[in-house]
C-alpha cells in the first residue's frame, strides 16, 4: 500500500490515546494512518526519527495573530510553524468590528490553523497605546451573534481582559454582560485576570465548565494563592467543576512566586500557551512554546503531562479532538518531531526571578496536513 511519508523509530506520544512508546507514524495525503503493520505500506519518504521525540502539531492556546491588523500581534507561519504549531488559537486580538478583516486577511490565508476568541469590546486589542473599551453598553450583542452563526468554525468563544485598570468603575457588570452575550452564543469566554477588580474567588465562581481562566500563575493583584501561599478552595472547586486554566505565559502574565507553590500543591496548568506578540517571540520570558514546555519539564511536569497540555486538552476544549491534536488514524497529518537537548537552560519571570532546567525542547521538523513546512536543515543529513 501506497503512502506518503513514514516516520520511524521516534518516541511517539499521543496523550488521547495513552501513547507513550517508541514506534512509527504513517501519513497518506492529509490525514493520518494505522502504525501498527508498517510493512504494509510503500513510502515515498521515509524519515529516520530515532532519538527523537514524535507528538501531535502542538496547539498554541493563546496566541496574538492579526498580523498587521492590531500592534501586538506576529506573523503566524513564520513564527509558530517552527516551534511545531500547527494550530494557533488568537486570544482576542479582533472584536466584533474587524474579525472580519482578521479572518479574510489571516486565518484564511495562513497555513497554521487559526481559531480566535472574539474580544468582548468591538476593537479588540488593536494598539498597545490605550486599552478596550469595557463599557457593557457598548457591546454590540447583535453582531457577535451574527459572527458566531456565519464563521462558527473559525470562533471558539469569547474573550475579556477583566483588569482593573481596564474594566475601571464597570466592575462586575462587564463580566456579567460578557458571561450573558457568551451564554446565547453557546460559546465559553476566555478571561484575562491580572489585577482583577474583585477577589479570585468572586471571579471563578462566575465561571462555567469550558471557560478559560488563562495566565494562571499571574502575580498582579489577587492571584490563585492565598496569603499563606495555598490554593484557595474556590479555585480548586472551579478546576473540579469543569473550568479550564492556562498557563498563558506572556511577557508580564507569569511569576515563579506564584507558580511554584501552586505546582508543589499538584496545580499544574490543564493548558500550556505561550500569549506570544511582538514583545516576547523569541525573547525572554516566553521565547515560544517548547521553551515553555522545558520550563514546565523543569518544574517537575513530565514529558508526557507537558505534550498533553499543549495537543490533547486544547484540542479538547475547541471540541477537535477527532481532528487535531492526536496521532490517531483517520486524524489530520499534523506532526511535530523534536529533539530533547540536554543543556543548562535560563528561564526568566516579570519579577526578574530566575529559575534553570537541564533539558530544552528543541524543534526538527513540522508536518502540517500531510506537508512538511519546517525541517532544521540538519536533521535527516547522513
Amino acid at each position: 500500500m501506497k503512502c506518503d511519508i513514514l516516520i520511524k523509530g521516534g518516541h511517539v506520544i499521543d496523550p488521547i490515546r495513552s501513547v507513550s512508546k517508541i514506534g512509527d507514524v504513517v501519513i497518506a495525503g492529509n490525514k493520518l494512518l494505522t502504525s501498527d503493520d508498517v510493512k504494509q505500506y510503500q513510502p515515498d519518504l521515509v524519515i529516520d526519527a530515532s532519538g527523537c521525540i514524535v507528538t501531535p502539531g502542538l496547539i498554541d492556546f493563546h496566541t496574538h495573530v492579526f498580523y498587521r491588523g492590531t500592534e501586538n500581534s506576529i506573523a503566524p507561519d513564520i513564527s509558530l510553524l517552527p516551534s511545531g504549531i500547527t494550530t494557533a488559537v488568537d486570544g482576542g486580538s479582533a472584536g466584533s468590528a474587524n474579525f472580519e478583516a482578521f479572518y479574510h486577511s489571516v486565518i484564511r490565508t495562513s497555513m497554521v490553523r487559526i481559531i480566535a476568541y472574539l474580544n468582548i469590546a468591538s476593537a479588540g486589542q488593536t494598539t498597545m497605546r490605550y486599552d478596550e473599551n469595557l463599557d457593557p453598553t457598548c457591546f454590540d450583542s447583535d453582531k457577535i451573534a451574527a459572527l458566531f452563526q456565519q464563521y462558527n468554525s473559525s470562533l471558539a468563544g469569547i474573550k475579556i481582559r477583566f483588569t482593573s485598570g481596564i474594566v475601571n468603575d464597570f466592575g462586575m457588570e462587564a463580566l456579567e454582560k460578557t458571561l450573558q452575550i457568551a451564554t446565547d452564543n453557546h460559546c465559553p469566554i476566555m478571561v484575562h485576570p491580572n489585577d482583577p477588580p474583585c477577589t479570585t474567588e468572586e471571579l471563578v465562581g462566575h465561571l462555567r465548565p469550558g471557560d478559560i481562566f488563562t495566565h494562571v500563575y499571574h502575580a498582579m493583584g489577587d492571584h490563585i494563592l492565598d496569603d499563606k501561599g495555598m490554593i484557595k478552595k474556590a479555585v480548586i472547586e472551579a478546576r473540579n467543576r469543569g473550568v479550564i486554566f492556562d498557563a498563558a505565559n506572556g511577557r508580564s502574565n507569569f511569576a515563579f512566586k506564584t507558580a511554584l507553590p501552586a505546582m508543589r500543591q499538584g496545580f499544574n496548568p490543564d493548558i500550556i500557551s505561550s500569549d506570544l506578540t511582538p514583545l516576547n517571540l523569541y525573547r525572554q520570558p516566553a521565547f515560544g512554546l517548547p521553551f515553555l514546555m522545558s520550563k514546565y519539564l523543569a518544574m517537575g511536569m513530565s514529558l508526557e503531562q507537558v505534550v498533553t497540555a499543549c495537543t490533547s486538552i486544547p484540542a479538547k476544549c475547541l471540541n477537535m479532538a477527532d481532528e487535531i491534536g492526536t496521532l490517531a488514524p483517520g486524524a489530520c497529518a499534523d506532526v511535530a518531531i523534536f529533539r530533547m537537548e540536554k543543556m543548562k537552560v535560563r528561564f526568566l519571570d516579570i519579577c526578574g526571578q530566575e529559575s534553570w532546567g537541564s533539558r530544552l525542547l528543541v524543534p526538527k521538523m513540522t508536518i502540517k496536513s500531510g506537508n512538511i513546512v519546517y525541517k532544521d536543515f540538519l536533521f535527516g543529513i547522513d
